[in-house]
Parts: C-alpha cells; structure tokens; sequence
C-alpha cells in the first residue's frame, strides 16, 4: 500500500492515528475490519481510521486541498453491497467495477460510456456511485456524487443511509452537494439527512494551493499596503497579510487570506512558473517565521506545503532555469501610421498594434456551431507602435531610458532607487505633448462610431503582452476619456498607457526574463467603457485541477467587484464546466460571497443562469478553437461581462500557457 500520495497522507498528520488504530487492530475489539498488513482492493466497512487509512488517498486533483478521497460503489443488485475501494489502486469507479463486478446475473458493466450513462444519469441504475471525503482542517467527513449525476433526492438518501452504516463514525457523516442541481434538491434533503454546502466547506479551509510545484527564494514578510514603498526581487519568496491586487516577479508568493483563484496575481503566478498558496495564518506561522530573511526551499503541493532551508548553490541554479539563455529581442513594425480598425484585423498585425489588440481582432468573423456572433466590444480602434516611437523620440526620455538600462546591466542600481529613475522616464513621457497629427487622425474617427459623451477605455496593447510566453497581465495601466473630450483629455489618456511601459513591474519582469527593453512598443486599443455590468468573470479554458478531466474553468463575482483586481474578502463564484461530456455538466466549488447584495436575481444562489453558462460555453469554444490554432498548445485566458438585460459581453481573450514549475524533490 506504499506510494507517494500515502506517504504525504502520513505526513500530513494521519500516520498517528493510524499507527495506533493499527496496533490495536489484532484483536478487532475497536471495530476495525482489516487486519494489520492486510491489502485488498475493496472493503465492506469502515470501521476504524487504520481501515479508512487504508482505503484513501490524498488526491491531487481534489478542488479542496488537505482532503482524503475514497471512492464508494453501492450495488442496488446486490442487496446494497457496498465496496470501499482502495483508491490509490482504482482512480475511478468504473475500473473497479469492470475487474471485480462484472458477473453473471447482474446488469453488465459493459463500456466506459455506458456504464457512465446508466449508473450516473439513469434513475435505473444498478449502481450508486459516491465518494467519501475527510475534510482534515474542518474535521468533516462528507458523502458526495460526481457533478454530472442525476441522482433524485430519494436516491441521494438512500446511497447516504447505506454508506452511513457502514461507517464506524456514519454519525459524523453529511452530504455534500457539487453542482447546481444537487444544489437544487437540498430542500428536499436537510429534513431528512445532514448536509453542508460548499461554501461551508470553502470557509473552513486552511491551506490553499493556487500554483502548485518547487520554488528557491528568501522569505520576506510585507504588509500588502507597503509594498509599493517596498521593492521585492524575484529572489524573494513573500508573505502577505492580504491579497493584494499584483506583485512583481517574485520566487514564491504566500497570503494569509484565501485569494481569487483566476485574480492577475494567480494568472500571473501561473504564467510566471511562481509557487502560490493561501495559508490561513501564515502571517504568525512558526512555520514561516522561522525562516524570515533566509533562503527556503518551498513546495506547494496540491494537499500540503513543506519549508526548508535551502543553500545559496542549489538557489542560483533554480533562479537560472527560470531564464532564457539568450536575450529575448521583440519584433516590431514602427513606420504604420494609421489607425486600425480592429474588427478587420489578425494576429498577422501584432507587430504594428500589439498582442491585445489583434488577438481580439481575430475573434470578430468567428460564429459559434449555431451561426451566432460572439458579443464584443463595439468597433474598436487600434493606434499603432509607430506614434509611441515617434513621441517616444521627440519626448527627450530616450537619454534616461539609455541611462537606467546601461546602470541596470552594470548591476549599479538599487531597488530604493530603480522607481524613481522609472518615475523621471514616465513623467518625461506625460509630460511631452501628443503630436496633432495622431489627434488629427483619432477625433474624427471617434466622432464616426461613437455619440460625444461616450465614455471610453484606451488600454495597453503591446509586442510582450498578451502572448504564450509572456503574458503581462496587469503590468500595464489603462485610462479613460469621453468622445468629444477636450484635445488635452485625449492625449493625456494616449500618454498614461504609453508611459505604462515604464512601470516598475513591467520592468523588472521584462528584464528577469532577458527582454531588451528599448525593442518594447505599446499600442492602444480603444472601445466603450463597458459599464454597469451585472457580473464580470475570468475563464480559462483548461481544467486547473485535473488535466485528464477537460473543462472550463470560470471565476464569476457581481457587479463590478473585479475578479481580476478583487476587493478584499470577497469570494468570486467558481464553477468547472466540464467539457468531455456529451450533455454539459458542472462542478460548483463556491458561489460568491456577494449574493446577498443581488437585487431582481434570477437564482437566489447563482450569479449565472444555467442557460447563460451554456451560452458562454459555447463562446468559450469556438474562441479556444480560434486562438489555439494561432497559438498552438495553448489555452485561453478570457475576460467577460454579463451586461444589463443580462448580455453576455466578451472584453479579451488572450491564449494562456502555464509555465511549469520545478515539481521534482531535492
């Protein structure tokens, strides 16, 4: 029964127990079924934690970390038999049941297919098929169903009653719900069977691993609302108080709040290759504190994380993987200068008008399997690299820009002092005019598509952004402006995208990443500020927790509490829509925290509508299928609204590529 997921069940607190469970198993007199070194593949009872040892694993693919997982079968056939399987050695039900209950006089296991069809969507089944879950922080053991099953309420009670009692400890058993129908039935079920939701099992969590693998760095403890005035190296593995809306390139990130799973700082971590968890308390953790401004070596591991000192060799030659051999040189074209109208352009124009821009323009002919359009932004404009250069030159910043990266690569500038130098080439960049010819160009054309007043969004679109290398989420700024604003309001929102380039986090990632930053050219991308939304959302096109299970991974919260930028506390909705089945099913993870502030909502628990998921689901796939072929290997990275009249709006899709992370033990 040895194995790496049991062996990190032992060292997550189980082995005491059940060594002792163990040495008193001889005699069975403490209820226990197995005796001591006894290795089945399936058992009739629970009747002790040595037996529930025995039979479960720590999943790596569990949406809750530090959670124990053994798969259950009930065969209805068999006068309710049930088999507590052991799940290290059976991954699914289904390979169970084909090896061992395949017999004559009993319906036919038959095909994947078949067997996933009748015992999970059939009320005449032959077979319930649950799990049992130890929740090890919030000392909870649940009964649980896959997200597509069908069960009705009676069946649900019927699979709890029989799994409770075979259990040692059934009293403590509750049943969990994971989709929205389950959701549904709840009223139908608390008179009659405990239960808890998944929001109470979320809150009762104390270890979250958002980017799981191996990370070097020197711990630093920083209060989120000083970070601005303290500048963190990407040697520096961090503690943070709270989630704080970026970080800058760093070795390993740590917050002792739970964060926003699809938030920039995760999406970030997650291109980026960086270790991220939540650790409820890891402010104060002894843990953590005790290596406060040394160098650790850091695994977070989907169930658990491990800290321990590390040596300065075997640091220098993880921070050296992380970077490219040779110097990273952006292409560019900066001699177009015309404006672009984004609906009719590609990826073939990333060179003039950067990533953003032309990964949405390629979304505008796309139509999904029913002949739909996808919902956009309404004609956007796109200004190209060629008016950053030309202002980029006739500003006089040029000079400190030369300066700063001469004194960057003599390695002669401190951290102190790189954000004022940073701040000098900036405001250089504000503070020059916008040449009347880019004005000139840009007015009318505002006027043409939009009424004045128009309240409008000119947001980054660089040549190292928005890429499958390197995406750059929210290292740069956006701005507003109306239509028919004043000459000096317009430039003024052109001149603080273009001066973004110069941000300190920009910077500092480029640079660890070896990219020559006078190659680097920003363009913008123009549309309607989209406003009063109802909701807003991130998805990512691949399943973050098992990879042999496809689906969408959406993060939803209400209004315009950003999911990307999110306001502290607040808990978005997180959903798996799973893909690889023929009718769409989905898991719910938690719902968001806001619900009680919904007015006029269509569902006192959901921010989306069945309905509205399926409809976004079928925009999601036709985006990945465009994009995946213009980048390929990758997933997509999308950001949408829900709108009034509840409208699905699309604002960006960018392809996303997580970087690995160094997974193997020292």
């Amino acid at each position: 029964m040895a194995g790496p997921a049991r062996a990190w069940a032992l060292l997550a607190g189980l082995a005491v127990i059940a060594a002792l469970a163990l040495t008193a198993c001889g005699d069975n007199d403490d209820g226990c079924e197995l005796e001591p070194g006894a290795d089945p593949t399936s058992v009739g009872r629970l009747g002790c934690p040595a037996d529930y040892a025995a039979m479960a694993t720590l999943r790596s693919d569990s949406v809750f970390s530090r959670t124990e997982t053994i798969l259950v079968i009930v065969d209805r056939e068999d006068d309710d038999r049930v088999y507590f399987i052991d799940t290290e050695k059976y991954t699914l039900h289904y390979e169970f049941a084909a090896s061992h209950l395949d017999r004559p006089g009993f319906t036919a296991v038959g095909d994947l297919t078949a067997f996933n069809l009748l015992n999970y969507r059939r009320p005449g089944r032959r077979f319930i098929l649950g799990k049992v879950v130890r929740y090890l922080d919030q000392a909870l053991l649940t009964f649980e169903l896959a997200a597509g099953d069908t069960a009705d309420a009676e069946l649900i009670v019927h699979g709890y009653e029989v799994v409770r009692a075979q259990l040692g400890d059934g009293d403590a058993l509750r049943y969990r719900p994971v989709s929205a129908d389950q959701e549904d039935l709840l009223p139908a079920l608390t008179a009659r069977i405990p239960t808890i939701g998944t929001d109470e099992v979320f809150r009762g969590q104390v270890y979250q691993a958002l980017n799981p693998g191996v990370g070097f760095g020197v711990v630093r403890f920083r209060r989120t609302s000083t970070l601005g005035g303290q500048p963190l190296a990407p040697t520096d593995l961090v503690v943070l108080d709270r989630v704080p809306n970026d970080v800058s390139m760093v070795a390993g990130i740590i917050t002792a709040e739970f964060q926003t799973p699809l938030a920039h700082v995760g999406v970030l971590a997650k291109t980026r290759g960086t270790p991220n968890m939540a650790l409820q308390g890891a402010w104060d953790d002894l843990r953590l504190r005790g290596f406060e401004d040394q160098l650790v070596r850091l695994e977070v591991g989907p169930q658990d994380f491990t800290v321990v000192a590390a040596t300065a060799a075997e640091a220098q030659v993880y921070w050296d993987s992380l970077r490219p051999s040779a110097p990273q040189v952006p292409a560019h074209d900066s001699t177009t200068r015309l404006m672009f109208d984004v609906t009719r352009v590609t990826v073939n124009e990333v060179n003039r008008i950067g990533a953003k821009a032309a990964n949405l323009g390629e979304l505008y002919p796309v139509r999904t399997l029913t002949g739909a359009v996808i919902p956009l932004p309404d004609r956007p404009l796109a200004i190209p690299f060629a008016f950053y250069a030309d202002h980029l030159a006739s500003s006089g910043a040029g000079p400190l820009i030369d300066a700063l990266l001469a004194d960057v690569g003599a390695g002669t500038v401190e951290p102190t002092d790189l954000e004022a130098r940073l701040f000098a080439i900036r405001w250089t960049l504000y503070r020059a005019p916008v040449a009347p010819a880019l004005l000139d160009l840009l007015e009318p054309l505002l006027a043409a598509r939009w009424p004045v007043g128009t309240k409008l969004r000119f947001r980054s679109s660089t040549n190292v952004e928005d890429l499958a290398e390197f995406t750059g989420a929210g290292l740069y700024t956006s701005a507003s402006a109306d239509v028919g604003a004043a000459r000096e309001h317009l430039g003024n929102a052109i001149k603080t995208v273009w001066a973004s380039v110069w941000n300190q986090q920009a910077f500092v990632e480029r640079d660890f990443y070896r990219v020559d930053q006078t190659q680097v050219r920003m363009g913008v991308l123009v549309h309607p500020a989209q406003q009063d939304e109802l909701a807003n959302g991130v998805v990512l096109t691949i399943n973050e927790f098992s990879e042999l299970r496809p689906a969408y991974y959406i993060n939803t919260q209400l209004g315009a509490i950003s999911v990307t930028n999110p306001t502290a506390d607040a808990v978005p909705e997180q959903i798996l829509y799973y893909t690889w089945y023929e009718e769409p099913e989905y898991e719910v993870i938690t719902r968001s925290s806001l619900m009680s502030w919904a007015v006029d909502w269509p569902s006192p628990t959901a921010l989306l509508t069945r309905p509205e998921l399926d409809q976004l689901a079928d925009y999601l796939y036709v985006i990945q299928a465009r994009l995946r072929a213009r980048y390929p290997g990758s997933a997509v990275d999308v950001e949408w609204k829900l709108m009034p009249g509840r409208q699905l709006l699309i604002k960006q899709a960018r392809p996303f590529k997580r970087r690995e992370v160094a997974r193997a033990a020292r």
